[in-house]
């Protein structure tokens, strides 16, 4: 097969310039490591914030890269693939032989139906001492117990050296953490596919006691523990499956791991495990959550324990999944001390077309509790389907005057139907009265007062964009806005979105790094067509040359206004 062409340039041509410069320095570097060709594919690991795997193909149609960073894993060719690719070209950058092709099975049991049966014995008891499922396999045929026969410390270990941690993982490592413990828990996985799904399920029920004492000593931003877990939990679930496992024992143990864990192991057991539980589990199961429950003290207002929490959640998931909505009603109402449990409550009753019971909770939650937004919106909803749009507008206007909002804007619209001319005029001499801000596009954002803000949103909503821009004018607005009138008023109104394009590029640069420079550069790039409509060329070109010269020493700067063209 003919290959193409690889060389630096096609290299850069593949990557984004970041991603390139970084692979280089990491070639520079010597991150490079255990380097192999095989034909037209080369693979690598590189050292990076953690140890990553990359793999080259080079064909007919050009270079293309897989590396298990979160970014290769995307398809993008990262700074990995690059220095991989570097490496090789300096290496000479040729291809090799294709490994041989391995013989067939078909042609393997041919070969070994003809040999020696003591040597067949001899090599199968070889390759079972490095294999415990093979050996336990082996076993098995020899008639031990399938249920004991499954030597399970080689893979206990395993587990332990994937999931315990000597040392803080922090987030650049805590990708690969959760590769291996992911890896760890396939292995566990294949034990339900080969027969032994009791030993299965008491090493998914050991790797989540690992995960557990593991979970404070890594950075879970990304979810990773969370997907553990699920793994981990879906894994016991097929093996009790497979394995028929006691139904009283299985009930006890995810009422008692439920109810110990931090984490929430085993808090969503039903409905899936209902089935393999069968009636006599289920009946454990019901006997242990409701003795729970019952035991509850009653509920005091912010009332957040951990227990508190998992027992009743427990329960209300039972009567979900065996009982009636009555049933879980009953329970919901049975700790009252808020308006999200008068929430939660009646927005079963609304799932279930029962908009009349809803509202005498929601009208007993609004007398007893705190204003809740949420209570009032559900509370027009089921006006709004009974058809009282007036009780609606009310109780939305409430919402709205409390928090200005556009979100709670565009609903009063559309639950006032025909009457909202009268609600849009309050709405809006509200939102004229919020105080006026001054500054815009200043080095701290952060913190500003938001000026007209929401009058300028609503008035985007509504499509006055001329009305939105004078509300600017008149009171102020937050930065993106600002643009988003820059971007609107810039067909016809270029002269107006000039200075705004300008102060947001200044603000960028501010900001000092290369993402913000590029942003500049962008934003700059769009100003320049609009000078020349208004005969500005000259000052365009000063204004340029004036910030060019006050940042000479912005290197990065000058390559992205170098990159989109600017003079």
């Amino acid at each position: 097969m003919a290959v193409v062409e690889v060389s630096e340039r096609s290299v850069r041509a593949l990557a984004d310039a970041r991603s390139f410069e970084r692979g280089r320095a990491y070639f520079a570097a010597g991150r490079v490591r255990r380097f192999a060709v095989d034909g037209t594919s080369l693979t690598a690991t590189v050292a990076g914030t953690s140890v990553y795997r990359v793999r080259l193909d080079i064909t007919a149609n050009g270079l293309s890269g897989r590396c298990s960073c979160p970014y290769g894993r995307e398809g993008v060719f990262c700074k990995h693939c690059v220095a991989t690719a570097l490496a090789w070209l300096d290496a000479g950058g040729e291809i090799g032989e294709s490994r041989a092709q391995p013989i067939t099975d078909e042609r393997l049991r041919e070969f070994l139906l003809g040999q020696d049966p003591a040597w067949l014995a001899d090599e199968l008891l070889a390759a079972a001492g490095a294999d415990s499922v093979l050996r336990a396999r082996l076993d098995v045929a020899a008639g031990a117990d399938a249920r004991t026969a499954f030597d399970d410390r080689a893979l206990r270990e395993r587990l332990e050296k994937a999931i315990e941690i000597g040392d803080f993982v922090d987030y650049g490592a805590a990708y690969s953490y959760f590769h291996g413990v992911d890896q760890a828990l396939n292995e566990v996985a294949d034990l339900v596919d080969v027969g032994f799904a009791e030993a299965a399920a008491k090493l998914a029920e050991y790797a989540l006691e690992l995960l557990e004492g593991a979970a404070g000593q890594v950075d879970d931003s990304d979810g990773g523990l969370r997907e553990a877990i699920d793994r981990a939990e879906e894994i016991h679930l097929a093996a009790c499956a497979a394995a028929e496992a006691d139904p009283v024992a299985l009930a006890e143990l995810l009422f008692t791991r439920a109810v110990a864990s931090e984490y929430e192991v085993f808090l969503n057991a039903l409905p899936d495990y209902e089935p393999v539980m069968g009636p006599a589990g289920m009946a454990r199961y019901r006997e242990l959550v409701e003795q729970a429950w019952r035991d509850l003290p009653p509920k005091k207002p912010h009332d957040y324990s951990g227990r508190r929490f998992v027992v009743t959640y427990l329960m209300e998931r039972l009567v979900e999944s065996t009982d009636s909505a009555d049933a879980l009603i009953e329970v919901l109402s049975r700790d009252v001390t808020g308006g999200y449990d008068v929430l939660r409550i009646a927005e079963r009753l609304c799932a279930d077309g029962r908009d009349d019971e809803a509202l005498e909770w929601l009208e007993r939650g609004l007398r007893e509790f705190q204003p809740d937004p949420r209570l009032r919106s559900l509370a027009a909803d089921c006006h709004f389907r009974a058809g009282r749009p007036a009780e609606a507008g009310e109780l939305l206007w409430a919402n709205f005057a409390d928090c200005p909002s556009l979100e709670n804007y565009v609903e009063l619209h559309d639950a006032t139907a025909g009457r909202f001319a009268i609600w849009r005029k309050r709405a809006l001499e509200l939102l004229q009265a919020q105080p006026s801000v001054s500054t815009r596009f200043t080095q701290v954002p952060y913190g500003r007062e938001a000026g007209h803000s929401t009058l300028v949103e609503v008035l985007l909503w509504e499509g006055d964009t001329d009305a939105a821009w004078q509300a600017a004018l008149d009171g102020g607005c937050r930065d993106e806005l600002w643009l988003r009138l820059a971007h609107d008023r810039a067909g016809a109104h270029p002269d107006d979105a000039i200075p705004i394009l300008l102060a947001a590029a200044d603000r960028a640069i501010g900001n000092k790094n290369r993402d913000s420079y590029r942003l500049a550069a962008r934003l700059l790039a769009e100003a320049r067509p609009l000078f020349i409509r208004c005969d500005r060329v000259d000052d365009f070109e000063s204004h340029l040359a004036t910030m060019r010269t006050a940042h000479r020493a912005k290197r990065a700067l000058r390559e992205e206004l170098d990159t989109v063209g600017l003079p």
